[in-house]
């Protein structure tokens, strides 16, 4: 067994069991303690899951593979890290750091550069695909650069973190589903076999985010 099929296994294994572990962070009351355990353990599957994706990448490169970590990666990665940010407005340490910057940035270039391979024909991954990675990458990235260099401004509020963590570990539970139905659920024709979850999962955040705004707004107009 080659070092590349080892690896391959693991990442195979371990995204299974994300796709149904991932699965409680998301139907399991926000804040509770199966939550925050489940989301624990989900978060941890997606770290080994990742590795093992870097790891392949680096012994066969791949535009999908190159596009799909990296989006899964910036996606957990800033979905973690964005719940030690919560109050940029009441401390300073709850701004952005160098490993936030450097993440980022490095996110937002290989979403550029997914998005040329995507142009030239590169692999065997239909472009549609890899311009949804390019677009995950660099949305997100977008996003972050944006909220780190400005993190008071438009549209800060304090439960802005709350929907941010949302959209983003709903980002991360989709990357992985992709990939799990781009594999496995070969009855669905290409390429909608993989880009399914990231249209539900997108779609899922805007409705949660705004059934979310809608309800705190509600809160003050009662009291």
């Amino acid at each position: 067994m080659t070092v590349f099929t080892s690896l391959l296994s693991v990442h195979i294994g371990v995204g299974l069991f994300a796709v149904a572990v991932g699965l409680l962070p998301i139907f399991t009351r926000k804040g509770s303690r199966l939550h925050r355990l489940s989301g624990r353990v989900f978060a941890g599957s997606m770290i080994v899951l990742l590795i093992c994706a870097w790891a392949m990448t680096a012994l066969q490169p791949d535009p999908y593979f190159l596009g799909l970590s990296a989006t899964a990666s910036l996606t957990l990665f800033s979905g973690l890290r964005v719940l030690g940010r919560k109050r940029p407005d009441l401390n300073p340490g709850d701004r952005a750091r160098p490993l936030d910057w450097i993440v980022t940035l490095a996110a937002a270039g290989i979403g550029l550069l997914t998005t040329w391979m995507a142009i030239k024909g590169y692999g065997d991954t239909p472009p549609q695909i890899l311009i949804a990675l390019a677009y995950g990458a660099l949305s997100m990235s977008g996003w972050d650069l944006w909220r780190f260099s400005r993190p008071l401004d438009w549209p800060f509020s304090p439960r802005l973190w709350t929907f941010e963590h949302l959209w983003k570990m709903l980002g991360a539970y989709g990357a992985v589903l992709s990939a799990f139905s781009g594999n496995f659920l070969t009855f669905l024709p290409p390429p909608w076999s993989a880009l399914w979850p990231t249209v539900l999962f997108q779609s899922l955040s805007v409705i949660w985010i705004a059934v979310l705004l809608v309800r705190s707004r509600a809160r003050p107009a009662a009291a």
